[in-house]
């Protein structure tokens, strides 16, 4: 009997022990200090940033795509579409279109009755058969421009001048309308 009384007091100490083990592990934990963390918040301006570069990215390997060799670029004749004024003055209009460095005749001007159409080239011959070049950056220049008139205009009777760089074609108008002009009158 001494021999089982001696093992009761031992399972009571292991109850014990147990216990304990479980209130400690229930105790709430301390929160840990704050440190300063290296990832920043993103700011409106750095999304926008990140927009343009994966659309500059995007851009760049679709025109890789339709023109694999850069030399087609260097070696594609330069086409412009200049600026130009219309000018509706009573009776005609006035076109006015910058053409630096064209000569009178490398300028194709064809009139309709409501529209103008003034194409140009100029430029350097290259002849690759007698010179090895190294470098040709003087390309042959093109320039093409269509322009509908809001009125019909008498095609025989277009005229046109170029100085200084500037075409200039007056385009008479068929049937002219007439301008009134109204005051406004207070009460």
């Amino acid at each position: 009997m001494s021999e089982t009384k001696k093992q009761e007091p031992e399972s009571k100490q292991a109850k014990a022990t147990e216990l304990a083990v479980t209130k400690k592990a229930t105790l709430p934990a301390k929160k840990a200090p704050r440190k300063a963390t290296v990832v920043r918040k993103a700011q409106p301006r750095d999304i926008w940033q990140a927009f343009d570069e994966t659309f500059e990215r995007f851009r760049n390997d679709f025109q890789d795509l339709l023109v694999p060799l850069s030399d087609v670029i260097v070696n594609m004749p330069e086409t412009r579409v200049p600026a130009i004024d219309l000018e509706d003055h009573e009776k005609e209009y006035v076109l006015k279109a910058e053409m630096p460095g064209f000569k009178k005749e490398d300028i194709d001007i064809h009139v309709q009755d409501n529209a103008v159409e003034i194409s140009a080239a100029t430029g350097w011959k290259y002849n690759e058969k007698e010179q090895a070049y190294l470098c040709k950056e003087r390309a042959c220049k093109s320039f093409y421009r269509f322009v509908d008139l809001p009125e019909e205009i008498k095609v025989d009777d277009v005229n046109a001048d170029l100085s200084n760089g500037v075409l200039e074609v007056m385009l008479p108008k068929k049937t002219p309308k007439t301008k009134r002009k109204i005051q406004v009158k207070s009460k």
